[in-house]
């Protein structure tokens, strides 16, 4: 007597493209959450690792040269944080004066606009006498608001304990990496199951990190000479202080699109606060621009090459989901992230159509 097969065991064995990309969204969706949730974690992990594979090669050559890990890494680190908090401390200075010149390059620059504001004045007008009236009844609550609200000089206090901590927390995780980043890998290489597949952790794995040190290190230099260079032009023209803004231009370039935009915006102010006719003033910003065409145009295309361009789409969408997760940190973090994701899927074959999606 034959039995007839049960649909439900059918079903058990076949997979459903619905049900699992469903599960991915949802996967996703958890992914994103946790991401904002656990930003003081996670942020100082990611700044860790980019960090570490910046200085990693400088860690190998010491090692080559007989010097103990422990003291080529700490050496290593030494050397970038007395470099960088130089820099840091030579660019306090300025920008203190700058602050206290900002009022007066704002008022030059509403002068400049007083033209483009005169036919919009009796719009404006009419707009603040609906403004008015609308806050007559609750002008007492509001002040009572304003005056129960921490000032700006608490929150800053405030703030700096868990900036502190998460600068510490980011030196100590790059080198810990430094140290016990080559320890990990071999880790990962015993829980491979087969020979063939330790062989290509170890060869993915030294290639990828190569290539992304490489890539962070070009990029770093690109953007340090679009500072500088940035620097000699407003120096050549009489601004103030144009290291500072030389420095200032360098950092925001590491995010695309929307750094570029806010130092235009930063260097037309400075403009404004140099001098005292428009045409002059807009040449500062002008100059910066004209930089900043060759670098996106010919320099960076031609150093970094096509195989690592990314699709100027998923630039913008990650810059957006990035700012979304962790502010101007992640404006800035999401270049590198998104390289370094580019980089590992073209290794790993279930990701080549995430590689190709990435590329340009």
């Amino acid at each position: 007597m034959s039995v007839a097969p049960d649909p439900a065991d059918n079903d058990a064995g076949v997979e459903h493209p619905t049900r699992n990309r469903l599960l991915a969204a949802i996967l996703a969706m958890l992914v994103l959450y946790t991401c904002a949730v656990a930003a003081v974690l996670i942020v100082p992990l990611l700044l860790a690792i980019l960090l570490s594979l910046m200085l990693a090669p400088a860690v190998r050559l010491l090692c080559r040269w007989h010097l103990p890990r422990v003291l080529a890494a700490l050496l290593v680190l030494l050397c970038a944080l007395l470099v960088t908090g130089s820099m840091l401390a030579s660019l306090v200075a300025p920008a203190r004066v700058w602050m206290a010149q900002l009022p007066k390059s704002v008022d030059r620059i509403e002068l400049a606009l007083s033209d483009l504001r005169r036919p919009l004045s009796a719009a404006s007008h009419a707009g603040e006498q609906i403004a008015r009236l609308a806050t007559i009844g609750d002008a007492s609550t509001s002040r009572q608001v304003v005056d129960a609200g921490p000032s700006r000089v608490s929150q800053l206090l405030n703030a700096t304990p868990a900036v502190l901590v998460s600068m510490v927390a980011t030196l100590f995780l790059v080198f810990i990496f430094l140290l016990h980043g080559d320890a990990l890998l071999r880790k990962f290489v015993e829980l491979a199951p087969a020979l063939r597949m330790k062989k290509d952790i170890v060869i993915a794995t030294r290639s990828a990190q190569h290539e992304l040190s490489r890539y962070i290190i070009t990029i770093a230099a690109i953007n340090a000479t679009l500072g500088l260079l940035t620097a000699a032009a407003l120096w050549f023209l009489g601004v103030d202080d144009p290291l500072l803004w030389g420095g200032v231009v360098a950092v925001l370039n590491f995010a695309p699109f929307v750094g570029p935009m806010l130092a235009v915006l930063l260097l037309v102010v400075v403009g404004f606060s140099r001098f005292a006719t428009p045409w002059a003033a807009l040449g500062v910003p002008g100059v910066f621009l004209v930089l900043h065409l060759l670098e996106g145009q010919l320099v960076t295309p031609l150093i970094v090459g096509r195989r690592l361009a990314l699709d100027p789409v998923m630039v913008f969408l990650a810059l957006m989901l990035f700012g979304w997760l962790w502010g101007v940190t992640g404006l800035l973090l999401a270049m590198p992230l998104l390289t370094c994701v580019r980089i590992v899927a073209e290794r790993v074959p279930a990701w080549s159509a995430l590689a190709k999606v990435l590329g340009a």
